[in-house]
């Protein structure tokens, strides 16, 4: 009787751990028990994410350059959204009611370094996370002539 109880204890808990498992994949994704059928064959429903563009030698002339350091995975591993965009300074960006057209979108991955100077150049912006804990260690470093 040790031995089904055992058993029983086990299979629960692997039933347990299958539930918590689709929960998260399904939130992941963007499927949950609340959204309709129809987002399962459209996808999820897209939220629009807001990106203010700045300079760091606009906050503080000091900043010369700026460096990140990726400390958990983007893409939905870790979490979902908070793509570091950076836009180059160029005369088909300059309406900011028009599409990017020139620029990187990066998303965050463990390890990842991502070095950039703090200039007009090399506007950047964070895109809303939607899901999970993006973890990034920013330094700011200065250059000072002598």
């Amino acid at each position: 009787s040790s031995k089904l109880l055992s058993r029983n204890i086990n299979a629960t808990n692997y039933l347990n751990w299958m539930e918590e498992n689709k929960r998260h994949n399904r939130m992941v994704t963007g499927i949950d028990s609340s959204s309709s059928s129809t987002s399962l064959w459209f996808g999820p429903k897209i939220i629009r994410d807001t990106c203010n563009l700045m300079s760091d030698l606009e906050a503080d002339p000091t900043f010369a350059i700026h460096t990140s350091v990726f400390l958990s995975h983007g893409g939905g591993w870790d979490y979902r959204g908070g793509v570091a965009l950076y836009v180059d300074s160029h005369s088909s960006n300059t309406n900011p009611r028009k599409k990017i057209r020139r620029g990187v979108a990066i998303d965050g991955a463990r390890e990842r370094v991502v070095v950039s100077t703090g200039g007009l150049e090399n506007q950047r912006c964070r895109l809303p996370t939607q899901a999970g804990i993006r973890a990034v260690l920013q330094i700011w470093w200065s250059c000072e002539s002598q």
